[in-house]
């Protein structure tokens, strides 16, 4: 079975909160292509969770974000690298899953950190490259080029989320294909 399999995945949405989100380069093509890893995880029952750095100065995870994951386990942290976080790694091995696909912000600061953290640990990263942004197209460029560097799989959302399909003409693909058709 191959790693980017949905059996084998698990998705970590990092720290999408609106004071940090406000100041983001390309927000909402960010916000769109995570909403579609949110739905298809859903769909395909791919475990999901999500972090919230210091939600007290940074605010909440924004809309419509907060809203798709209303249902899933939220982390809050202070670390930079989710897996600082006993909680986040107990949730990551009790789900068994051997890839951890990871969307979010910052792409040069909590994602990378935890990038780095999970290369470290044994598990396959991937990064879903248009649902990461950071404030700075440099840092957002360094930071792509650093995961390919460190062994991170560095992809599209929609290849992601054809993969995790396998097949076209199913239920999921149905709806999956609306979402990312703009008819949903």
């Amino acid at each position: 079975m191959s790693f980017l399999s949905k059996e084998n995945c698990i998705l970590c949405v990092i720290d999408m909160q609106d004071k940090l989100a406000k100041v983001m380069k390309n927000l909402d093509a960010t916000t769109k292509n995570i909403s579609l890893l949110i739905k298809a995880a859903k769909e395909l029952d791919v475990p999901i969770f999500y972090t919230e750095q210091y939600p007290k100065g940074l605010g909440e995870t924004i809309e419509p974000l907060k809203s798709l994951l209303s249902d899933v386990q939220r982390f809050d942290k202070m670390s930079f690298s989710a897996l600082e976080i006993p909680e986040i790694k107990t949730f990551i091995v009790d789900s068994s899953k051997t890839t951890v696909v990871l969307c979010g912000i910052e792409s040069h600061i909590c994602v990378m950190s935890t990038t780095i953290d999970l290369i470290e640990k044994g598990y396959n990263v991937v990064i879903a490259k248009d649902a990461v942004t950071s404030r700075e197209e440099e840092f957002y460029n360094t930071a792509i080029a650093f995961y390919n560097s460190i062994g991170a799989k560095v992809i599209p959302s929609e290849s992601i989320v054809f993969y995790w399909l396998k097949f076209a003409g199913t239920e999921s693909f149905k709806k999956l294909q609306k979402v990312i058709l703009g008819k949903e």
